[in-house]
């Protein structure tokens, strides 16, 4: 009977030892965890949902695509690296001592490396599979993107908190406030049927409400025929090109966004096949010839900072077919 009891207490106190370790080990990866969050000086929460620890203030920055390096001159930062110069250009002017590092779907990680970034801010929506490579570089990341006017300002907020330009920041977003403010006092009771039209070399797309175009359309007073459409699988802010509807729904204007390949060769080929096809050339926007190529710097990618000049524009080009 006592061994019996004795073996009992051994059993439960290889137990109570087993336990003690094991919480041992569990505050120890607790603690292990936490040290990276103790020790930052500053902690970001990107646009993709991470959250990104900086154990000292990121100086050498790198920029992959040319909204997030223009609203970082414009909150009064600089970049070492930045996307290389595409038809959209390079602006502000002091951008252009930078190092061209490729774009978003063609990263030169050789001279990515080569600039030593402190951190690299790339899009959300096509290097969150880059991640990995990139901060094996030593590097940290932050993902940025913007499919909607509220999203620039998002943008503009972490970007500014990245560069501890806080105050310049939340001033854009109010300037950009203010701005939305005045459009929505002075938007027309009337508004027009609306095509927004992303054309690239073998592919055309209708850039959804969801997209960022078709933010800025539906904020300038217009109506996206394109609205009910179902994005494709890998690019939901648009959608393939079903004629019929648009046909049924008569748009009054057509806009084009041209995105890469030869822009000039992209809009005849567009335009021709609009005027030529039966389908297409029964619409009032064909008809009456309302078919516009809006500017890439504006509309082919994020233009960030410049989002008031990409409003200026779409309400203008509104108010000409307005009845």
């Amino acid at each position: 009977m006592k061994k019996a009891y004795f073996g009992l207490i051994f059993i439960l106190i290889l137990l109570l030892s087993a336990c003690g370790a094991k919480h041992e080990t569990t505050a120890g990866t607790k603690t292990k965890s936490q040290e990276t969050e103790q020790k930052a000086v500053l902690t970001i929460k990107d646009m993709a949902g991470r959250t990104v620890h900086f154990d000292k203030k990121p100086e050498r920055i790198i920029a992959l695509t040319n909204s997030d390096m223009n609203l970082i001159y414009a909150l009064g930062g600089t970049v070492v690296g930045r996307q290389t110069q595409d038809a959209s250009g390079v602006k502000p002017e002091a951008a252009k001592k930078a190092a061209e590092v490729g774009n978003t779907h063609d990263l030169n990680l050789e001279k990515i490396a080569a600039l030593a970034p402190d951190v690299i801010i790339a899009s959300s929506e096509q290097n969150m599979k880059d991640v990995p490579a990139l901060e094996s570089l030593g590097a940290k990341v932050v993902l940025t993107g913007a499919n909607s006017i509220d999203e620039i300002k998002a943008q503009t907020e972490i970007l500014g908190k990245l560069i501890g330009k806080e105050k310049q920041a939340d001033k854009l977003n109010q300037t950009l406030a203010e701005k939305m403010k005045v459009i929505e006092k002075e938007a027309p009771v009337n508004k027009v049927r609306a095509l927004l039209v992303l054309g690239a070399p073998g592919s055309n797309y209708a850039a959804l409400p969801t997209s960022l175009s078709g933010d800025v359309l539906e904020k300038a007073g217009g109506i996206n025929v394109a609205k009910d459409f179902k994005g494709v699988e890998n690019f939901p802010q648009y959608a393939a090109l079903n004629v019929e509807k648009i046909v049924a729904a008569d748009p009054e204007i057509i806009f084009l966004m041209i995105h890469g390949g030869d822009e000039k060769e992209t809009e005849t080929a567009l335009k021709t096949e609009m005027k030529q096809n039966q389908a297409w050339s029964s619409t009032s926007a064909v008809k009456n010839d309302h078919i516009v190529v809006l500017p890439a710097d504006l509309f082919g990618t994020n233009p960030g900072v410049r989002i008031d000049e990409a409003l200026d524009v779409m309400t203008a080009k509104l108010n000409q077919v307005r009845k």
